[in-house]
């Protein structure tokens, strides 16, 4: 998080390991995506037949159910840009060739919430948490994701004193159910 005077600016990543994890999703998606680029070049050429269409639409889907995950997880990002001065919330969705920006006001949030995001079941080393702003819509935006609950206390302590919301840490309560 930084902090420049007038707006702050949270860069949310998957993290070293979420970026390893996706290259061999990445590479397993280029080389099928080789051998489609081949394969349509023999339909061009006049090589290939009908025969060849099954097996070119199963290296489509293959390609895309390889290629796109791993490029979510190599290169996207999220930017949270909150600005004081105007009171906007501005989140951009980065793929590196694409972005998509949507803005909400900042009076749409009434508290910084600080959660238990998972756990496995018989460990207490798994765990995650979020720092998120909290809205009566229900429509949270997250604003930090942490392996360590103490570091996610802090992270919505420093936003708290920026942005003037209140603190509510819900590492370990119970949700209200929606009934």
């Amino acid at each position: 998080m930084t902090d420049d005077g007038a707006g702050i600016r949270i860069v949310l990543g998957g993290g070293g390991w979420a970026r390893l994890f996706g290259v061999p999703f990445l590479l397993a998606g280029l080389w099928f995506g080789y051998y489609l680029v081949l394969g349509l070049l023999d339909f061009v050429t006049g090589t290939a037949g009908v025969e060849m269409i099954p097996g070119t639409i199963l290296l489509i889907v293959m390609t895309a159910a390889f290629f796109l995950p791993g490029w979510m997880l190599v290169a996207s990002r999220a930017v949270v840009e909150i600005d004081r001065a105007s009171g906007t919330v501005v989140v951009v969705r980065d793929l590196r060739f694409y972005q998509h920006r949507h803005e909400r006001q900042l009076s749409e949030f009434s508290a910084i919430e600080v959660d238990l995001l998972s756990t496995a079941p018989n460990s207490r080393t798994s765990r995650a948490f979020q720092v998120e702003l909290a809205a009566a819509s229900r429509r949270n935006q997250v604003v930090g994701l942490f392996d360590v609950g103490e570091a996610a206390v802090k992270h919505g302590e420093r936003l708290s004193l920026l942005i003037g919301l209140p603190l509510a840490d819900r590492r370990f309560t119970e949700a209200p159910a929606d009934e």
